[in-house]
């Protein structure tokens, strides 16, 4: 590798550094032992300061690439060490003219004030006021503080927009009404903005009735929380119907309740954009509560890993499947990506055959290429089997009954190998010997073992 041209070099050097089978590995209390405050990513094992550490001609081109410093983690900084070494990488990641964008986060010690010494607090003052004497570089910013942190950011208030701000994630704790406005002002203000993030120590109902007013909601085209309630995510699907394509919820809360009838007759909010939604739990509700209300067009990925909610609940299965069908007949869209389990609570019940039977008779979707179910698969015997219905053949043409198109198949819980591989194999047999697969790559968990089923079919060697 040392005689490498520099080019080359650069690439093997960013794949090190941003490769993204090191991102997000590391967990919080695995990153709180890291030696390293200042990295990448939580994962501090591949860090381009150990590039500059090889030899002279390595050092020198890790020090000319201004991309491979230009993701910067902040992580509890302690000491004037760590402010040095986050001032070394602010410069190395401007780049000649000073300018190249920048990604940060910026993670406080969230510690009793009463514990956390004086200077901790100083080192990330000057570490705040460094990051923002770049803020027309900022491309994406995240920021995990608590209200000890408010007076830091006045310097903030008094610069323009961040011209190139893409994306933004904030985490607070306990912030004063008033900053918290000044600081979503500024950043909402940013002209690109497409993306925000609210992470969990921000979001509070009280944090979420606040943000209904300081968010411009009609700007970002992606919007992602750790928690919402039912009527705050309608009241903001409402406010953003023009311009939101994606949208993610980790505890989607429904506290309407569903009458006899069904759901309660509200118009629908059409969302003519958006294209995607994440939402990985409902709790204390009726997934019905949602999807009655919504016709979403240009609707391509429902990820709904955790299911409709309380599995021990009667009826929010059958609610559940027929709102979803009925939201996707109504939108008239064509769902390629779908994901779908259950939430693991004591007594719940995952059926098997109830995610068969909407996959096989409900219209919305025949369009499918990527299928995951996270929920156990082949546990009762006597119920439709999802399997057996995705090896099924047509008997007027050559291809398979059930999601002709799908592409992609991730089993998270899987009781045979064997009966994977059959599946596969009917479903490649079925489109004749001049006929074109679909299937493309499965994969499958198997319960009680130690590997999994990982077929990929564009492979000369897939069978």
């Amino acid at each position: 590798m040392l005689n490498f041209p520099p080019e080359i070099l650069g690439e093997v050097f960013n794949h090190y550094v941003h490769g993204r089978f090191k991102i997000f590995q590391m967990d919080e209390d695995g990153a709180q032992k890291s030696v390293r405050r200042i990295t990448a990513y939580t994962d501090s094992q591949t860090d381009p300061i150990d590039l500059t550490q090889v030899c002279r001609s390595w050092r020198a081109t890790a020090i000319s690439i201004p991309q491979l410093w230009a993701t910067i983690y902040v992580f509890r900084p302690k000491s004037e060490g760590d402010l040095k070494m986050f001032e070394l990488w602010l410069e190395r990641s401007a780049g000649l003219n000073g300018s190249c964008p920048v990604d940060l986060t910026i993670k406080e010690t969230l510690a009793p004030r009463s514990i956390t010494p004086a200077r901790e607090m100083k080192v990330l003052k000057q570490i705040l006021a460094l990051a923002i004497s770049q803020f027309r570089r900022w491309r994406y910013i995240s920021l995990e503080l608590s209200h000890r942190s408010e007076p830091f950011l006045e310097q903030l208030y008094a610069t323009a927009a961040p011209p190139i701000l893409r994306g933004i994630k904030i985490s607070l704790r306990n912030w004063d009404r008033h900053e918290l406005r000044r600081l979503m002002g500024v950043l909402c203000s940013a002209p690109e903005l497409q993306s925000i993030t609210f992470g969990r120590e921000f979001c509070t109902r009280f944090y979420t009735e606040l943000l209904l007013d300081i968010v411009p909601w009609d700007h970002p085209t992606t919007l992602n929380f750790t928690f919402l309630p039912e009527s705050m995510f309608h009241r903001i699907l409402s406010a953003s119907m023009n311009t939101l394509q994606d949208i993610s919820v980790l505890d989607l809360t429904i506290l309407s309740s569903v009458g006899v009838g069904g759901s309660t007759a509200v118009p629908c909010t059409t969302m003519r954009h958006l294209q995607s939604i994440h939402i990985d739990a409902f709790s204390e509700g009726d997934a019905s509560m949602i999807f009655d209300k919504l016709t979403l067009p240009a609707l391509r990925e429902l990820r709904l890993p955790n299911g409709f909610g309380d599995y021990t609940a009667p009826g929010i299965q059958t609610r559940g499947w027929e709102s979803l069908s009925g939201l996707l007949k109504r939108s008239n869209c064509k769902l390629q990506i779908f994901e779908f389990g259950h939430d693991e609570s004591p007594g719940s019940q995952f059926t098997e055959e109830w995610i068969t039977k909407y996959l096989k008779f409900s219209p919305g979707f025949e369009h499918l290429t990527s299928l995951r179910v996270t929920s156990e698969i082949g546990k009762n015997s006597n119920s439709l089997q999802l399997l057996e219905a995705l090896s099924e053949v047509c008997g007027d043409a050559p291809r398979p009954r059930l999601l002709p198109l799908l592409e992609t198949l991730i089993l998270d819980s899987v009781r045979s190998a064997g009966a994977v591989r059959r599946m596969v194999a009917d479903r490649l047999s079925a489109y004749g010997g001049d006929g074109r697969p679909k299937l493309r790559w499965v994969y499958a968990d198997l319960v009680g073992e130690d590997f999994a089923v990982d077929m990929d079919l564009t492979s000369p060697s897939r069978m």
